[in-house]
């Protein structure tokens, strides 16, 4: 046949003379390599309201997902052949594969065009002997014969043999519609042009048996990031938005402007970051461009070229220097876009949707934006709708992020009284597509979806917290229904639960809800009744938590801070019952002696110890006869609180400093690794204040004594503070 036109994907000069060749041949019929079950796709891509890069996506229905992409660019050959066809008035369809085909084979097997996957130096000679070519007839002829040597190379596998006999029998099918060999242009990639005219056609037993597996198929926005790897069905290339330049010059037939354009570019960046870079030194790094192109004997730069020469006089030989802005015009941040309603999926549709009416479409972009929402109501206004826009897309954006779609973060809050804002980072990509359309698993709209995913979890789980946090999920993304099956089951299993940490954890959600519930319009009366309940739970189990290894206790510690932060919270809810259960806590000698101590913290910093009450429990607590461990076990976790109210109690050092002058080495030794840990949660200001008092108790100069405990330790006291640290004190 020779009316195959060998191509490369995502090449700009096989685009360029694809299009020269339909226009010499004016076939009736243009055949392109690609999966046959997507040609219903071919008439919404070829509207001029698309905008490329865009992908055809195909993806499994059962789970787990598997998902195939088809991207193009509009340099693309097979793109440029549909468009030309549309034009024409000329059917045209894919004749591969079906991607249902494709999505039973190993991921390794997927690679389509062998004659792309080349290593950096062999792209930069495909880019001097191809993409320069200006003869149509002899660029055929050179990319048809390199195909052959690379065939020989690299022989065909089994699958590649089972495509090129599929196309050729789909070459065969159209031409007993009446058509001639010369009324049909086949457009491949070079690698199979030899394969097809080779192959023989399948039998219909044969072509029965190909292994298939049910699958959707939409269309996606893409960008040239993602066009900037090499991924999926064909692959990218590493300069999307150069090529792009090389193209529409290749339009113009100019060229020879693209150097210019792409130095000058580089040179524009370069200013706009506050870099000198100036029109002489453009001017000779395009002089020194076209020379490194005359030393290949080529006339005409290659992007290597353009870029060694850019290094040289514009970046001073740095070329990290000029790393930025190659990647900003090689790559660029160009992202497809989809008219509404082309989506093939009704979950996108509903996507898309609420971008508009959330005024959310100027965040679809790659580039990482920042959104603050104020979620109280915007009294300015006067619609509805937009008094509680913000609200209305923080909902919108937890459902997303529940749903595990990389469009939307959410950033730690810088104040943390302000419960009404949030601030996140939007930052559109691919592969949020990607998921998005997988998610119409669940269901057809965002809200569905996440509704169902949350359905399904609790009814998975049989932990009340994993439980209590997909309420939590459910409030944020302002789902009511789902909010009430989660607070039933939460109810279920808190009838049984005996986890003093798990009751806890709920009661804070719980909390949560309840305080912000009226902010976010979610609230729900039988939420307060179940805080109420886990409360008192936690108070009767927290005695004997505190019954426990030193293992648990930082998790304990974690649980008891959080009770302690509710009851204040809530007007000092249960605040005497709380303080008596801690007031227990100090005064047995079965609690875990970190934990006493935290509690004690608690409780001094409450004000409902006494200066003489404290005393006398630091005492007795950091004292020769409590075993070291327990004292500076005890000390550690009096220390995890209310730094300042410590540090301005003289006593406490005075009765520190007594207790560990007195200890024999061994004991110190022990002591040591206690105090160093709990004196590694002091800021530097802290430990400068508390050298201070040791100067004072010592009757030495504060000062002096502050800037040699704060110092650089020595490397001998570095290296016997490391042998302690894998001491084994069991040996004692």
């Amino acid at each position: 046949m020779e009316n195959i036109f060998g191509i490369r994907h995502l090449s700009p000069a096989s685009a360029y003379h694809l299009k020269h060749f339909l226009e010499q041949k004016k076939p009736r019929f243009v055949l392109i390599e690609g999966p046959s079950d997507c040609n219903d796709m071919i008439e919404d891509i070829v509207q001029d309201d698309l905008i490329p890069p865009f992908a055809m996506m195909s993806y499994t229905i059962d789970t787990p997902i598997q998902s195939l992409l088809y991207p193009f660019a509009n340099y693309s050959p097979e793109y440029v052949a549909m468009k030309w066809a549309y034009q024409h008035h000329i059917p045209c369809a894919f004749m591969d594969l079906p991607s249902s085909a494709f999505l039973t084979m190993e991921e390794s097997q997927l690679q389509q065009d062998k004659v792309i996957d080349l290593d950096m130096d062999v792209n930069d000679q495909w880019e001097r002997i191809f993409e320069h070519v200006d003869d149509t007839f002899q660029f055929k002829e050179a990319i048809t014969l390199f195909a052959h040597h690379l065939r020989e190379l690299n022989p065909p596998d089994g699958q590649t043999c089972l495509r090129e006999a599929y196309m050729k029998t789909t070459i065969e099918k159209i031409k007993e519609t009446g058509l001639l060999e010369d009324d049909i242009v086949v457009v491949c990639g070079a690698f199979h042009i030899e394969g097809i005219q080779q192959a023989t056609c399948l039998s219909d037993n044969e072509y029965q048996k190909i292994n298939q597996k049910l699958v959707n198929r939409t269309l996606m926005p893409y960008s040239y990031f993602r066009l900037s790897s090499l991924s999926g069905y064909g692959a990218g290339n590493k300069a999307p938005a150069y090529y792009e330049l090389l193209w529409q010059h290749m339009l113009e037939n100019q060229p020879k402007q693209a150097a210019y354009d792409y130095l000058s570019r580089i040179s524009l960046y370069q200013r706009e970051h506050g870099y000198n870079c100036s029109t002489a030194q453009v001017i000779e790094a395009l002089q020194l461009a076209q020379m490194l192109a005359a030393m290949h004997q080529e006339t005409l730069p290659s992007l290597q070229d353009l870029k060694d020469a850019a290094i040289a006089c514009m970046g001073q030989g740095s070329e990290s220097q000029l790393m930025e802005a190659f990647i900003a015009n090689d790559i660029g941040t160009t992202m497809g876009y989809l008219p509404k309603g082309m989506s093939k999926t009704a979950i996108q549709n509903d996507f898309y949707s609420q971008l508009k009416q959330l005024k959310l479409e100027r965040f679809q972009t790659i580039v990482a934006t920042p959104l603050e929402l104020d979620l109280r109501e915007n009294t300015t206004v006067k619609s509805k709708n937009s008094a509680f826009l913000d609200l209305h897309r923080s909902c919108f954006l937890h459902q997303l992020r529940f749903l595990e779609i990389p469009f939307c973060a959410l950033l730690p809050s810088k104040q943390d009284t302000a419960d009404w804002k949030e601030t996140w980072e939007l930052k559109w990509s691919s592969e949020a597509e990607i998921i998005l359309i997988e998610n119409s698993l669940y269901g057809e709209s965002i809200a569905y979806a996440t509704q169902f995913c949350i359905k399904q979890k609790l009814e998975q789980s049989t932990n009340m917290s994993e439980c209590a946090f997909l309420m939590e999920e459910a409030f944020l993304c302002g789902l009511p229904d789902s909010l009430l099956h989660a607070l039933q089951a939460v109810q279920s299993l808190a009838i049984d639960s005996s986890s003093f940490e798990d009751i806890v954890s709920t009661a804070k959600r719980l909390s949560r809800i309840m305080r912000f519930g009226t902010l976010r319009h979610s609230a729900n009366e039988n939420i307060e009744p179940l805080f109420h309940q886990l409360f008192y739970r936690a108070l009767l189990l927290c005695v004997e938590s505190c019954q426990c290894d030193d293992k648990v206790a930082h998790t304990i510690m974690e649980a008891m801070k959080t009770m302690n932060d509710l009851s204040i919270q809530h007007d000092h809810y249960m605040e005497e019952e709380w303080l008596q259960v801690l007031v227990e806590l100090i005064h047995r000698d079965d609690m875990n002696p970190f934990l006493s101590g935290y509690a004690t913290a608690i409780l001094l910093e409450r004000g409902f110890l006494q200066e003489n009450d404290f005393q006398q429990i630091l005492t007795y607590h950091i004292s020769q006869g409590i075993s070291v461990d327990i004292a500076a076990n005890w000390f550690e976790g009096f220390m995890m609180r209310n730094h300042y109210a410590l540090i301005a109690r003289s006593f406490v050092w005075k009765q520190l400093d007594e207790y560990i002058q007195d200890l024999e080495e061994q004991d110190f030794l022990r002591a040591l690794l206690y105090l160093r840990r709990a004196f590694g949660t002091y800021s530097a200001k802290e430990k400068h204040d508390i050298a201070k008092n040791l100067g004072s108790l010592w009757h030495l100069d504060e000062n002096s004594v502050a800037e040699v405990l704060n110092g650089d330790l020595k490397k001998e006291e570095q290296d016997l503070l490391d042998e302690l640290e894998d001491f084994d004190f069991g040996d004692f």
